[in-house]
């Protein structure tokens, strides 16, 4: 430090803080970990001192610096000490909470999940979903596109009021039968009393087989289907059943809408 920058009123504290801003100018965006920032401060606290210890040698012997004045900038230098020693903390308590939901989504694996969510996984070429309509319409229309975004059903359907349950077995508009894999549903109809387009809210259903753990947060799989926990809207579990009785050809029908089906 020179006599003019002690002379000029400017305290160390105000030029490291310079320095420091500077400093991350000209460095790339990475976060330091609380060691790194702990080190680096003690670093600048030994500059800092060297920086003080200067000021007051220099300082004009007829207008003396204020005592207060660096005694308030230890404080600062405290301050920002405790601030990175929460901040450690703080991490700590992060990667205790990732570790437990580490645990707990073990649980998820094998349950049945519904999700607020308009990707669908298609598994053993069948897939599960309901769509809700929330006022009148005169249409809808439904349409399922593949990963790549290309439409693979277009068809329209009930456009009634109140929540429709679907069932697709897997097949294109001309019959083909698809990969199993992540696809997109989408249900738009008319409100009758605006005319506005209005898209229905898609419930999707799948069987969890993994859980993901990304920046703390739980994710879970339904094939190539990552659903954040925070959108899974019911769970259920798996349960034993007997074997199913021989069909007798007088089974109720199933009136759920299929789509896809004839």
């Amino acid at each position: 430090m020179t006599t003019t920058d002690a002379a000029s009123g400017t305290s160390a504290y105000d030029i490291l803080s310079r320095q420091a801003q500077n400093n991350s100018a000209t460095k790339s965006s990475t976060t330091k970990t609380g060691d790194d920032a702990l080190a680096s401060l003690s670093g600048d606290y030994t500059n800092f001192l060297t920086l003080l210890t200067t000021q007051l040698k220099n300082q004009d012997p007829l207008s003396p610096m204020d005592a207060t004045q660096f005694t308030q900038q230890l404080v600062q230098f405290s301050a920002v000490e405790q601030q990175i020693n929460g901040n450690k903390k703080l991490d700590q308590l992060i990667g205790l909470q990732s570790t437990a939901n580490a645990y707990g989504a073990v649980g998820f694996v094998g349950t049945t999940i519904a999700a607020d969510s308009n990707d669908i996984p298609l598994q053993g070429g069948k897939a599960k979903f309901d769509y809700t309509i929330e006022k009148g319409g005169g249409a809808a229309t439904l349409k399922i596109l593949d990963a790549s975004g290309n439409i693979v059903m277009l068809k329209g359907v009930d456009a009634t009021v109140g929540t429709h349950p679907v069932e697709w077995d897997g097949t294109d508009y001309f019959g083909n039968k698809l990969k199993d894999g992540k696809y997109t549903v989408s249900v738009s109809y008319k409100d009758q009393n605006t005319g506005k387009d209005i898209n229905a809210d898609i419930t999707s259903y799948g069987k969890v087989d993994q859980a993901v753990i990304a920046d703390g947060e739980v994710f879970l799989k339904m094939g190539d289907v990552s659903v954040p926990l925070a959108d899974v809207l019911r769970i259920s579990k798996p349960t034993e059943t007997a074997d199913p009785a021989p069909d007798d050809g007088d089974s109720p029908t199933d009136e759920t809408d299929q789509a896809g089906s004839t």
